[in-house]
């Protein structure tokens, strides 16, 4: 357990195994420990979690996390626990049972963590128990998503200002690794922070990532030279815009003898857990991804970030592109940029936002296919498959993801990609009633002594994971038998069991409307058009380049008078002209040769070289005249 005093560096220590916090973490944790108000910007792999964590242990009480995405909730959870820290989650797609057992084991038990999807906030379950959960901190995670303003607005986000009201005095901490001046300014102002709140900002810069944009008209014989001059054997991440890119891309890599794999949220949960592992653990060295991954994993060798096409924002490409080089040695993130991308980027950014009817026939269509009745449905999750959807409809599929992904910003649905929840199993009666239901059902027994031997009096406290695979080897049957078994268990209200789910599912974060009287706001539907567009232009003006690609990035967030970085492939190629321009001893002599037998003008000395030696001869023609060993006659000729 960690050391229960304020010794924040001794809790370093103890949890993590460090010797020493990272810029700015320290000072962050002393402000939050002050109780004060902070925003911490932090670059990607700057260490975020560790500024709320490190204060959460440092002091009695709980720390409640908000958090916009169920696999970086359930990976941060999963690794606390692993650090022996207790933590909860509560999420979409968790039965009322298991949400009402885990906020009661916030109340009661000994939690520290209690990571929160924002839609889940003001529910009056968890109003009820909030206030009676010893809070010590709130913590904001992913905190642009609160701004209208930022690349991934998440209107369940604005509650959290609602919810600070029900914790009076608790301070609270918002971090984000992507807000432009604007954006700031809405976070400060939406979690009403107080007049002394402290804002700390590491520098976007990333000395040690050098950043490139190659033109090609064949990606991905362009990126196979990225990857072979990176190395083959280092560790890369390609991020591709589809799923079927992901397969195509990676079995291209493959055919050419580079060790890689697709990932997408469309593969099974158990192939994409081992295609993770088999990365992490550098048997796959290059994967081939969605930007459904890398939230919240942390490999700090990754040498190699590729996109094949850019995103439609600058925050996500720094974010992406900020996946390599967290060791702080030399990394490259690259950009691939065909000839026609930029158009393609801006028709992309029209398309995705389809005029209200269409938006109003898809919320229609979402309430027929969940079987939801008009004022119901709030908050109950149903699995959800868009390709199957957009058929049963007649809806184009990107018509649909479009729509689903306004509605979404207008706070209406929720869409969550496949995560995956192993079955589940809690026991809510006591030792002795159980008991009794072993002597009295033999066939049974063996289960559950097996549940009891593989979990432990923890199957009492709340809901645990367990292997039906494992369950079914050691009691010799079938999986679908143990199955069986488990639904009778739970019929019968000896066990609650959860079975094994890893569907992408959706909800309505409100209750249904009428499709017809559904409030959309048009204004602010156009402002985030309006957005949408600045942004694509934004990342076609980094595309374009002309100047430090670094610079261009800093400056979008704000960071105006940033050096050239020296590293980019612009500040390299420049160099490299500064290199081949510069004057030799070999040209020197071949000059002061040339115009001692005849005397030029300057113009008549350029036509002996070839173009590109041009700048270097006039260079040290300047000079030569500079030192007096050139002197230019009463004609314009130097001799």
């Amino acid at each position: 357990m960690p050391h229960p005093t304020d010794d924040i560096l001794h809790v370093l220590r103890q949890t993590w195994g460090h010797t020493q916090f990272r810029p700015l973490q320290e000072d962050i944790i002393r402000s939050v420990l002050a109780g004060q108000d902070t925003l911490a910007l932090l670059p990607t792999g700057g260490g975020k979690s560790i500024c709320f964590q490190v204060p959460a242990l440092a002091r009695p009480g709980l720390c409640l996390v908000v958090s916009p995405l169920i696999a970086l909730m359930k990976d941060q959870v999963e690794n606390l626990r692993k650090r022996g820290i207790k933590a909860e989650a509560v999420f979409s797609g968790m039965t009322h049972t298991e949400i009402d057992q885990t906020l009661d084991n916030c109340v009661y038990g000994p939690v520290k963590f209690l990571y929160v999807s924002p839609e889940r906030l003001l529910t009056d379950m968890f109003r009820a128990r909030v206030g009676k959960m010893k809070v010590s901190l709130l913590a904001v995670d992913e905190a642009h998503c609160l701004s209208q303003w930022g690349y991934d607005f998440r209107p369940p986000y604005l509650k959290i200002a609602e919810l600070r009201e029900l914790l009076p005095g608790v301070p609270c901490i918002a971090l984000t690794a992507t807000a432009t001046e604007q954006v700031r300014q809405d976070i400060v102002e939406k979690l009403h922070f107080g007049a002394t709140h402290r804002l700390f900002q590491q520098s976007f810069a990333r000395p040690n990532l050098s950043y490139s944009v190659l033109s090609t008209e064949d990606k991905l014989k362009r990126l196979l030279e990225v990857v072979r001059g990176v190395g083959a054997e280092k560790t890369s991440i390609v991020y591709a815009r589809t799923r079927r890119q992901t397969e195509d891309t990676a079995a291209f890599l493959q055919q050419h003898n580079v060790v890689a794999a697709a990932y997408h949220a469309g593969l099974p949960a158990e192939q994409r857990t081992r295609t993770q592992q088999d990365w992490m653990g550098n048997k796959t060295r290059c994967i081939v991804a969605t930007n459904a991954f890398g939230m919240g994993i942390d490999k700090p060798d990754v040498r190699l970030v590729v996109h094949l096409d850019a995103p439609d924002n600058l925050e996500a490409y720094y974010q992406e592109a900020g996946r390599a080089g967290r060791d702080e040695k030399y990394a490259f993130a690259v950009l691939l940029s065909g000839p026609n991308d930029a158009d393609e980027l801006r028709r992309r950014t029209r398309q995705a936002y389809p005029p209200l009817d269409v938006v109003r026939r898809v919320y229609q269509a979402l309430a027929n296919f969940s079987r939801t009745a008009v004022g119901g449905g709030e908050l109950v999750a149903f699995d959800f498959d868009l390709q199957q959807f957009a058929e049963t409809y007649r809806l184009k599929a990107l018509d649909a993801h479009n729509s689903l992904r306004t509605l979404a910003r207008e706070g209406f649905v929720q869409l969550n990609e496949a995560v995956n929840n192993p079955a589940r199993v809690h026991i809510p009666i006591n030792h002795t009633d159980l008991y009794r239901f072993q002597v009295a059902n033999q066939q049974h027994d063996q289960l559950i002594k097996s549940l009891l031997r593989f979990n432990g009096g923890e199957l009492f406290a709340g809901f645990q994971r367990i292997s039906e695979n494992s369950l079914a080897q050691h009691l010799k049957l079938s999986v679908v038998d143990v199955r069986k078994m488990l639904l009778f268990l739970h019929r019968s209200g000896i066990i609650q069991y959860q079975p094994k789910h890893e569907s992408p599912q959706a909800l309505f974060t409100t209750p249904r409307f009428d499709a017809d009287k559904l409030p959309l706001d048009q204004k602010r539907l156009l402002q985030a058009q309006e957005l949408a567009v600045h942004k694509t232009e934004s990342v076609i003006r980094y595309t374009a380049g002309g100047r430090c690609r670094q610079q261009l990035l800093l400056e979008y967030f704000g960071e105006l008078d940033a050096p050239a970085c020296g590293v980019c492939d612009f500040c390299l190629a420049k160099k490299k002209a500064r290199q081949d321009a510069a004057p030799t001893p070999a040209l020197r002599e071949q000059l002061l040769k040339l115009l001692r037998t005849t005397p030029q003008t300057p113009r008549e000395v350029l036509a002996h070289f070839v173009p590109g030696q041009a700048p270097a001869v006039t260079e040290l023609l300047r000079e030569l005249v500079e030192r007096g060993e050139l002197k230019y006659a009463p004609d314009g000729r130097l001799g």
